[in-house]
């Protein structure tokens, strides 16, 4: 049965230039993601260096992204993803990933991934002015994500899993004062990061009703 769903198809940037410590930890880090997302994404790695995830909660999907990409920027300044975003009508995913499936949402994601040049995120949907938004929206979280150090990427990653708590409270758990965690949480944009996954949560719904 065909219904509105998310899928990211991804590799890892520059992969063949690691060390296997470097890559293994990588790819351990993209694993441990697929786990925290839980029941409502069904994620896989394939080819070595390339993973999928689909989601039947597309509302969540740039969430996710932000997690992956992340859960790789906190490792080390050289480790990175391309991500492709899709959101259209699909079937679940059987796995595993080679199993062929052609529905849009799928073939959009794919297809976008191997249209990347510099670029680390991108986004595409089966309306086109949904498609458009996402898109320039992607490439201004592209731009500030591509700016973190992994200070800042693994703050930002703590206040996203945390995003209630204070600073105070966020601070303790990255092992820094207060005053030094706002001052790293600022230069890493996460004003920006809400405000984008805020603006994200309410055009899927204007999406969902067109």
């Amino acid at each position: 049965m065909m219904s509105v769903a998310g899928v990211i198809t991804g590799d890892i940037v520059d992969s063949t230039k690691m060390d296997e410590a470097t890559r293994r930890r990588c790819l351990s880090a993209i694993e441990a993601c697929f786990t925290a997302l839980g029941d409502c994404a069904n994620g896989e790695i394939y080819r070595g260096d390339a993973f999928q995830i689909y989601t039947s909660a597309p509302d969540q999907l740039l969430y996710m992204a932000i997690k992956l990409r992340l859960s790789l920027l906190r490792l080390e300044p050289s480790a990175d993803v391309r991500l492709s975003l899709s959101v259209a009508k699909a079937t679940a995913r059987e796995l595993p990933v080679r199993m062929s499936n052609n529905s849009e949402a799928f073939l959009l994601s794919g297809r976008h991934l191997d249209a990347m040049k510099s670029e680390r995120l991108t986004f595409s949907a089966d309306d086109e002015a949904f498609a458009d938004d996402g898109k320039m929206v992607c490439s201004l979280l592209d731009d500030v994500m591509s700016g973190l150090t992994v200070k800042m990427a693994i703050a930002l990653d703590v206040w996203i899993e945390n995003s209630s708590l204070s600073h105070a409270e966020l601070a303790e758990k990255v092992g820094l004062s207060r005053s030094a965690f706002t001052r790293v949480i600022n230069r890493a944009n996460y004003a920006k990061v809400e405000n984008v996954l805020e603006w994200y949560q309410r055009r899927y719904h204007r999406y969902l009703a067109g």
